[in-house]
């Protein structure tokens, strides 16, 4: 497989999410029994304004599950405890879409009907970002009777994380 022919799917699978993203549109019952919402879009009017033969779009929009955060870390080096903005953890799956555009016959010896668009379902997972801090104290020290010692202060933030392999394939029917 070439990196030209992964890079097209990736896009296609990118501008599938978009319409389905605005496209909008669920049953509220439908979004608390599902990790997704399905996805209506209404082109019965195209047909009749246009006279032509009006694409089909079905898809469902992804709600992310939230999980639970790492909870702080207490470190005997540090005075305030580690991760103190935990990372909180989403997962969700983009959901299956299949896109069909009917194409007219332009020739007469044009065999191609229609233009589709499908998607398989694929996981996603990501991780907000988390904080860390650190005063410019350390925690008791026996040594100094209890005492905390100087010491530089210290910010560290967690990257946020995204993984997903979503996919997408083209094809003339």
């Amino acid at each position: 497989m070439s990196f030209t022919r992964l890079t097209v799917r990736g896009t296609l699978a990118v501008f599938a999410g978009c319409v389905a993203a605005a496209a909008g549109g669920a049953a509220p019952a439908a979004a608390a029994s599902a990790p997704s919402v399905p996805v209506e879009v209404p082109l019965g009017g195209v047909e009749d304004a246009l006279h032509v033969d009006a694409p089909h779009l079905s898809t469902a929009a992804p709600l992310p599950i939230p999980g639970a955060p790492e909870g702080p870390t207490y470190d005997e080096q540090h005075l305030l405890p580690q991760g103190m903005l935990p990372r909180v953890p989403l997962g969700t799956e983009l959901p299956a879409t299949a896109a069909e555009l009917p194409v007219p016959q332009v020739l007469p010896t044009d065999t191609v009907k229609q233009v589709g668009l499908h998607t398989e379902a694929s996981p996603v997972h990501a991780e907000s970002p988390g904080a860390s801090v650190n005063p410019p104290l350390t925690g008791p020290r026996a040594e100094r009777l209890g005492l905390p010692d100087m010491s530089a202060p210290q910010l560290g933030l967690g990257v946020p994380d995204l993984r997903a392999q979503p996919g997408a394939d083209l094809g003339l029917g």
